[in-house]
């Protein structure tokens, strides 16, 4: 006998919401190492234990393990590819999750080789997504431009971790001492802020804003000239590390020049948003603001236009870029399109599934504004501590940072967990058909 179809109690949920379940609920924990970091930005000791700790924190432990996460669910449907990930999918983030714990000890420890151990399973971890993301990409269905940006991402991040694995073998056992000089810490930065980040996140966002607002194409954007000044800068950088200051300051001035022309597609998209309060929308303001910043800071910087120590600003753009920018581009989207956000409607509003509300509804919680505040003041306020060598002002925007990210863990993570233990586990038949 035909059994009846049973709604879910639950949302369904791949085993890549481990990532994002990784990322979420430790995310306090990055954010008080970011707190403890801040006062030394201040004072430029940016080669600390505590800062490199903090650092790697943001970009593997919080970045690169919720964009791993996500990946995994976005890139098959924006490929038109039918992908569920598989049980290797828990190995993988085990394997991350370790190699993100012991890349911190190593750093805190100044140890070597826990340092390089880290690296290196933080290498498998990349490599199993690079893979994963090669096969769905070769099945691809449909080709559209934010997938370009997302294969140069992962290209880069791939690159990225080993690179940083070489670093840290070098300074082990010495065998190429021009790594020990700015040039490694150059490609190190040029592969990560702007090779995975900024293609990224630049690449996502224009696939989601379609989702988010009126606009619902890429037709007069220019998302294609973003990508080639993207291309140029990495480029730029890289070669430029090698062979000349004057390449690093075109490849500066191309990724300034990329910044502000995406700004300029942003707005164009936002200014079709709905009008009603959306907390997403007003994460997006905030970053148009500081992509210009950002954008016009490089380009002035690449000029010669700055006075004052280079190092204070390349500290401080970094923390911006990191704190600011790309935490708010996650914290921003999460709301939306994370299963975090429809199980919190499961399980602490007791919202029925076919009542939460589509990705482009607006949506706007009484908690989600101090969560905005706290991290959209942490990071300006630490950029401008370590401009002006104030640090108590850096110390401000840290905590700033800290108490963010334990009210976004909260709302996200932690306080509908309870609930969900308490919800009864039972399995529902597949749908007719």
């Amino acid at each position: 006998m035909a059994q009846a179809w049973i709604q879910p109690d639950r949302p369904h949920l791949t085993r890549s919401g481990l990532f994002l379940a990784g990322a979420v609920l430790t995310f306090p924990i990055v954010g008080g190492f970011v707190a403890a970091a801040a006062p030394h930005l201040a004072a430029l000791q940016h080669r600390t234990p505590v800062v490199l700790t903090a650092n790697h924190l943001v970009t593997l432990g919080w970045g690169t393990m919720i964009a791993l996460g996500a990946l995994h669910q976005l890139l098959p449907a924006a490929a038109g590819v039918r992908h569920d990930p598989g049980p290797l999918v828990v190995a993988q983030f085990g394997v991350h999750l370790a190699g993100v714990v012991l890349l911190a000890l190593g750093f805190w420890w100044r140890a070597a080789l826990i340092l390089v151990t880290g690296g290196g399973a933080v290498v498998l971890s990349v490599l199993a997504s690079a893979v994963t993301a090669a096969w769905v990409l070769r099945r691809r269905t449909r080709w559209n431009e934010p997938l370009a940006f997302v294969a140069v991402a992962l290209a880069s991040l791939v690159l990225v971790t080993t690179w940083g694995v070489v670093l840290g073998l070098n300074l082990r056992y010495a065998f190429w001492p021009a790594l020990l000089r700015p040039m490694g810490l150059v490609v190190h930065l040029t592969l990560g802020l702007l090779g995975w980040f900024a293609f990224l996140i630049t690449g996502v966002s224009y696939y989601l804003l379609q989702r988010f607002t009126a606009r619902r194409s890429l037709d007069g954007s220019r998302v294609r000239a973003v990508f080639v000044l993207l291309v140029i800068a990495v480029s730029a950088l890289l070669t430029g590390a090698f062979a000349s200051a004057v390449l690093v300051r075109a490849g500066l001035l191309a990724a300034g020049a990329a910044g502000l022309v995406y700004v300029q597609d942003v707005r164009r998209f936002v200014a079709t948003w709905s009008r009603a309060r959306d907390i997403s929308r007003v994460h997006w303001q905030l970053l148009m603001v500081e992509t210009a910043a950002l954008s016009a800071g490089v380009i002035a910087y690449a000029l010669g236009l700055l006075g004052g120590s280079p190092t204070r600003w390349i500290v401080a753009g970094v923390t911006l870029f990191l704190t600011g920018w790309v935490t708010l581009a996650i914290t921003g989207q999460a709301y939306k399109v994370t299963p975090f956000l429809m199980w919190y409607y499961r399980f602490a509003l007791g919202m029925p599934a076919y009542d939460v509300p589509r990705l482009e509804a607006p949506y706007w919680p009484r908690w989600s504004l101090p969560s905005l505040l706290l991290l959209g003041l942490g990071a300006p306020l630490m950029s401008v501590g370590i401009l002006t060598g104030q640090r108590a002002v850096s110390a401000a925007g840290g905590i700033a940072f800290f108490l963010g990210s334990c009210v976004f863990a909260y709302v996200l993570g932690y306080s509908w967990l309870p609930r969900f233990w308490q919800v009864r586990r039972r399995r529902a038949p597949a749908p007719p058909g």
